[in-house]
């Protein structure tokens, strides 16, 4: 009787991991310019193992900014949907982005911004992935800025979603001035500007 052993291939190392050396790579380096070697080099995980795990590199991509997305003050932003969310809650969103592009590691910028500038204008499909990531950092600070309307500190004759859209743009800008170079107390400054004219 001849006896056959079948013996399964076993993941060597851990997609999360990997996942989030990709995110960094192509936060660094954009789309284009991040070849499949790259990502090799930086995750420590053989081409096969990328395709078997993540599909090619336009799928590890989308895959990249899903994580992106999760990190992205995720925290903060759940905290907006919360009762009593308020004003210093969505300050706190802006500081918090202000840190990471003023901290001494950061070189990177954004990688929705890199996606927005690089890919968006001619792929309808990661433009839909930006615009639907965008409604719902705009719907967490609508949300947010209800509550916070409604402890006072927000004027009554604000609408909140078009403030909330003005808040999301006044994000992603800041991140835009970040990796041109604006320091600190400039972008701080556009921070308390926009908070400010929804003061009463």
């Amino acid at each position: 009787m001849i006896i056959l052993i079948c013996m399964v291939r076993t993941r060597t190392f851990d997609p999360g991991t990997a996942l989030s050396a990709a995110v960094e790579l192509f936060t660094l380096k954009g789309y284009s310019d991040t070849s499949m070697e790259d990502l090799v080099q930086a995750t420590g995980v053989s081409r096969y193992g990328l395709y078997g795990t993540f599909g090619n590199k336009r799928e590890l991509f989308e895959q990249a900014l899903d994580r992106y997305a999760d990190g992205m003050g995720k925290r903060s932003f759940m905290r907006l949907l919360e009762p009593g969310a308020s004003l210093a809650d969505i300050r706190r969103i802006f500081e918090e982005r202000i840190d990471d592009m003023c901290s001494v590691d950061e070189r990177k910028g954004c990688l929705f911004i890199h996606t927005a500038m690089e890919l968006a204008p001619k792929d309808d499909d990661l433009k839909g992935v930006l615009g639907k990531f965008m409604k719902r950092i705009s719907k967490a600070f609508s949300v947010g800025l209800q509550s916070a309307q409604a402890r006072d500190e927000v004027r009554a004759d604000v609408d909140v979603e078009v403030a909330a859209d003005i808040l999301t743009s006044t994000l992603f800008g800041l991140a835009v001035l970040g990796r041109s170079g604006f320091a600190r107390p400039a972008l701080t400054s556009i921070v308390d500007g926009t908070l400010e004219a929804l003061e009463p």
